[in-house]
């Protein structure tokens, strides 16, 4: 981590030392969309006495002890208590004035404290605090970098451990109706899948390979892989590519890996208009998940606290990826474990940021804080009193007030009686430029679906195809794997991305976005044998 977060007697350049699938095979697919590691005997929750006893001990040393003075550092006390449901707390009241003093001023310090500040003022209340929120947001904007990173100022490369306070402040933001900038997103994924070592690690200064060409890296740590991860998934959940994974249900003894949304992830907003390459993400987030599936340990040499905050973010979004629901997962438990036996008399954890943070950042960990914060968002509230579009490059100045120039298409207006006017609504829906809505959808609608996707229309067959991914039921597979099998490229690879959808298994077959005819057809062939293993008997027509 970069030298903000050691303690003050540190120096500022320090960096942290640190054919048919079997039964067997479906069922390894579906029990490695849970918990990567095995539940322990006894497992612990934020709401376990022995949890809340170290919480509650480490909120009395950060009462005692007011010596953090750095802005940053402030923000993250008083985040533990407004997570505690005490926002009118003294330390919170101390923080919130030391924020509205540096805007006033004008000083924006670093990277750390920007991110920190627009999380505490997004949490604390977003509407009452949006001049200053405002201020921090577009000093955190104007310092990230050329190549989509944060880091030092006077820096070239970007920061692992700096990025993700961007990415966690940005995400903070927009989850309360603050808008944000949809490239700035896009370039932070970008330069976290450029800077992915090829072992699927992370390290402290990211060095940018070629696209498509993983660059060793230096210092990888679990904290930065962490801290990489939590961000990928993060940008990911902003642009609508991070939904809720499977639950597990019975069919035929095999895990079902039916999409279902949860009320909870269904109504977060989303961005639109990014660029970001779906399978690139993705394939970073497995390979990132790989390794630390091999190399995860909770006692690193340094800054552990910090770490454990990082990790329980990254957690907690693995999870709705993956569909898994473990009230008491091993990672939990093992980080509880630790801090358990490291916390002093007095309250307080010390492992290379300082007393008061290194506290905090344990005690945010505790408490689940990102799960939390995933668990309560709605929609977002508005600003000053009324709804403000989320997505700074679709914003205009209407009547003085900010409206959206992006439309919505509901995919009912598209079924009856198509014209030029719908088929250039389709083109819309196809480019990007307006949001495909699908709503609730009766069998009615599903068999006009399925007729458009064997139909002549060329916009129509794509938009149909993107219409039933939606619906995540495996019930469409088949209509899938008929326009898989397509000559028309646009429409086999939007029943690709479908499929993946649909599956989880989010590297498909290997079927890339330039493909030749028969490498398409292996790729049917497999993805059709997959679907005979996990539905036997169901007939997939392709002519």
């Amino acid at each position: 981590m970069s030298g903000y977060w050691q303690p003050r007697t540190h120096s500022a350049a320090q960096a942290p030392i640190h054919t048919q699938p079997s039964r067997i095979i479906l069922l390894a697919i579906g029990l490695a969309a849970g918990c990567a590691i095995a539940p322990t005997v006894h497992g612990y929750t934020k709401e376990s006495p022995e949890v809340r006893a170290m919480v509650d001990k480490g909120k009395k040393f950060l009462e005692a002890n007011t010596q953090e003075q750095r802005l940053g550092g402030r923000c993250l006390i008083a985040l533990v208590f407004i997570k505690e449901g005490q926002k009118d707390h003294r330390l919170v009241q101390e923080a919130l004035k030391a924020c509205q003093v540096a805007a006033a001023q004008g000083h924006a310090d670093d990277v750390y404290s920007n991110g920190l500040a627009i999380i505490f003022l997004s949490d604390l209340d977003a509407k009452a605090h949006q001049k200053e929120l405002q201020f921090f947001m577009a000093a955190m904007l104007k310092r990230q970098k050329q190549h989509g990173g944060w880091g030092y100022d006077g820096r070239a490369s970007g920061d692992t451990s700096q990025s993700q306070y961007g990415c966690l402040g940005f995400w903070e933001a927009y989850q309360r109706g603050v808008p944000i900038s949809t490239s700035s997103i896009d370039g932070v994924a970008r330069w976290l899948i450029n800077t992915q070592d090829p072992s699927g690690a992370w390290g402290y200064q990211g060095i940018v390979g070629a696209p498509g060409q993983l660059k060793e890296q230096t210092e990888v740590t679990c904290s930065m892989v962490s801290a990489a991860m939590g961000s990928l998934l993060i940008c990911a959940d902003l642009v609508g590519i991070l939904e809720p994974g499977a639950k597990a249900k019975e069919e035929s003894g095999l895990p079902s890996l039916v999409k279902i949304k949860s009320e909870r992830d269904s109504s977060r907003p989303r961005l639109s208009g990014s660029t970001i390459n779906r399978q690139n993400l993705l394939e970073a987030v497995a390979r990132g998940d790989a390794w630390m599936e091999k190399n995860y340990e909770v006692e690193i040499e340094r800054y552990t606290s910090y770490y454990l905050y990082a990790l329980e973010r990254y957690k907690s979004l693995q999870a709705i990826l993956e569909g898994s629901d473990d009230p008491e997962p091993e990672w939990y438990n093992n980080g509880v474990k630790h801090l358990m036996s490291t916390q002093g008399q007095d309250g307080s954890w010390e492992t290379g940021c300082g007393f008061e943070c290194d506290t905090a950042f344990s005690i945010l960990f505790l408490i689940r804080s990102m799960e939390s914060a995933l668990g309560s968002l709605g929609e977002g509230a508005a600003l000053a009193g009324r709804g403000i579009p989320r997505d700074l490059s679709k914003v205009k100045l209407r009547g003085g007030q900010l409206v959206e120039s992006q439309s919505k298409a509901n995919i009912a207006s598209f079924l009856d009686n198509l014209d030029e006017d719908k088929l250039a609504d389709m083109d819309q829906v196809i480019s990007g430029k307006s949001e495909l809505v699908i709503g609730e959808v009766d069998e009615k609608t599903i068999r006009q679906l399925k007729q458009m996707v064997r139909g002549d229309q060329p916009a129509a067959r794509i938009v149909a195809v993107k219409a039933l991914a939606q619906t995540g039921d495996f019930d469409h597979v088949p209509t899938m794997l008929y326009a898989l099998a397509s000559p028309d490229p646009r429409l086999a690879i939007e029943a690709r991305d479908g499929l993946r959808f649909i599956s989880r298994r989010f590297t498909g077959f290997g079927l890339k976005d330039k493909f030749t005819r028969e490498e398409q057809l292996e790729a049917v062939d497999k993805w059709v044998k997959w679907y005979h293993g996990v539905r036997p008997g169901v007939p997939v027509v392709l002519e």
